[in-house]
C-alpha cells in the first residue's frame, strides 16, 4: 500500500471516529470501537489526535462495568472547536451568520439588497463579517469557510451563479467576488438547495433520505434530497418548480408576473397573489397585506389567494406522484400563512396523488438561508467535519 493510500484510509477512519461521537455521544472508545468495527488502540490513537486538535471533549467517567471494573472515559463533540459563516443573499434582503459547527446561529446581521446590489455588495457583507466576529471574539483562523445561498441557477463546482433573475445576475463569478473579500473556503448555491440542505441536517427532515422543499415566495422554487443526496440535474437546475404548467386553459395565454419566470410561479407565488389583488383593489397590494384581507373576510382576497393555493396544490401534487418523498416542506415569505391554507393544500394534494405525503412548514425562521447556507458548506467542503 502507498503512503498516499494509507493516509487517506487513516483520514476516513479518523472521520468515522469523529462522526460516531458526533451522533452517540457521550460515548466511551470502546463503545466507538464495536459500532464503526475498528480496533481499540486505533480508536484510541484518533481520539488522542482528536482531542489534541480540539474537535472533541472528554467528560468524566461513564457507567461502570458489570464486573466493576473502572468506568470509562466519555468523549463528546466539541461544536465550538470551528465556526462556519452562512450567507442568504435574498431578492430584498441579505442575511448573514455565524454558526457554530452544531448549527446555532451565534450572530446574525442583514441589510437590504437594494441597497448594495449593483455596487459593493460583498463589501458590506464584509463590513458585517468583521462586526460579527468581533462582537464572538474570534479571528479567521477559527473559522472554516463560507457557504452562500443564492436564488438562482448555480453551478456550485464553479461558484457562478448562471441565472438570478430577481437579483439580474447572468453568470456572476460569486465565489471568484468573494474571495476578494475572505481569505477562506466559499461555496455557492442555489438557496432552495441550501434550504433542503438545512431542513435535512437540523430541521423537519433530519436523518430523511427523500425530502422536497419548496420555497414560496417572490418566486417559486424546489430543492430535492433523493436517496440522501442532494439532487442538482445535469444542468444544475433541477427542481425549478415554478415552471411547471399546471393550468392547459390559462396556459394559453400565459404572461409571467416577472420577465424570466415560469408559469406555476405566476399563478401562485406569494408576488403573483400581490400582483393580481392590486389590479382588483387598483391599488398596490402585498402578498403579506393579501392575506391579512383574506383572514378578514375579503371576498377578492379570498379568490385570489384560493386560486393561487389550488395551483400550488397541484404542482405539489406532480411531484408526490413523480419522487415518493418522505415529506414535502414548504417554506419562503408565503409559508409564514401556511397553517391557513395548509388544510386546502393537503386536500388538493392528496385528491390528485396515489398515496398522501406529509407536508408541513419550513422549521427555521430568518435564519433558515444562514443554517442551510452552513450546511451546504460542511457538505461540499473536503474536512474532517461533514453532514
Amino acid at each position: 500500500m502507498q503512503k498516499s493510500d494509507a493516509a487517506s484510509i487513516k483520514n476516513i477512519n479518523k472521520q468515522l471516529v469523529l462522526s460516531c461521537i458526533r451522533h452517540f455521544e457521550p460515548i466511551s472508545r470502546s463503545q466507538i470501537s464495536k459500532r464503526i468495527q475498528i480496533s481499540k488502540p486505533s480508536v484510541s490513537l484518533m481520539v488522542e489526535q482528536l482531542l489534541q486538535e480540539g474537535w472533541i471533549e472528554e467528560k468524566g467517567p461513564g457507567e461502570s462495568t458489570i464486573s466493576g471494573g473502572r468506568k470509562p472515559v466519555q468523549l463528546v463533540f466539541n461544536p465550538k472547536a470551528a465556526y462556519v459563516i452562512g450567507v442568504d443573499i435574498g431578492g430584498t434582503k441579505v442575511a448573514s451568520g455565524i454558526t457554530c459547527l452544531n448549527g446555532k446561529v451565534h450572530a446574525y446581521r442583514e441589510f437590504a439588497t437594494s441597497d448594495y446590489l449593483s455596487k459593493d455588495l460583498f463589501k458590506r457583507l464584509q463590513k458585517d463579517v468583521s462586526s460579527m466576529l468581533e462582537d464572538l471574539w474570534l479571528s479567521n483562523s477559527e473559522i472554516l469557510g463560507m457557504g452562500i445561498g443564492v436564488p438562482g441557477v448555480t453551478n456550485v463546482e464553479q461558484g457562478i451563479v448562471l441565472d438570478a433573475p430577481s437579483l439580474k445576475w447572468k453568470r456572476y463569478p460569486v465565489r471568484k467576488i468573494a474571495s476578494e473579500y475572505f481569505s477562506f473556503p466559499v461555496y455557492v448555491e442555489n438557496d432552495v438547495n441550501t434550504s433542503v440542505l438545512g431542513e435535512q441536517w437540523l430541521g423537519a427532515g433530519k436523518s430523511l433520505r427523500n425530502i422536497i422543499f419548496i420555497s414560496v415566495g417572490t418566486g417559486i422554487g424546489s430543492g430535492m434530497i433523493i436517496n440522501g443526496k442532494l439532487f442538482r440535474g445535469s444542468n444544475f437546475s433541477a427542481g425549478e418548480m415554478g415552471y411547471l404548467v399546471t393550468d392547459y386553459e390559462n396556459a394559453k395565454s400565459y404572461h409571467p408576473t416577472y420577465e424570466g419566470y415560469g408559469f406555476l410561479e405566476s399563478v401562485a407565488s406569494g408576488s403573483s397573489i400581490g400582483h393580481k389583488l392590486s389590479a382588483v383593489k387598483n391599488q398596490t397590494v402585498t402578498a403579506k397585506e393579501a392575506f391579512t384581507l383574506w383572514k378578514k373576510g375579503d371576498e377578492s382576497a379570498q379568490k385570489v389567494i384560493e386560486e393561487a393555493v389550488e395551483q400550488l396544490g397541484y404542482g405539489i401534487a406532480n411531484y408526490v406522484s413523480l419522487f415518493d418523498p418522505d415529506l414535502v416542506i414548504i417554506g419562503g415569505g408565503v409559508s409564514e400563512s401556511f397553517d391557513d391554507y395548509k388544510a386546502s393544500l393537503i386536500e388538493i394534494v392528496e385528491h390528485f396523488t396515489p398515496q398522501s405525503c406529509k407536508i408541513v412548514r419550513s422549521t427555521f425562521g430568518k435564519e433558515a438561508g444562514i443554517v442551510g447556507a452552513v450546511a451546504l458548506f460542511l457538505e461540499e467542503h473536503d474536512s474532517i467535519i461533514r453532514l
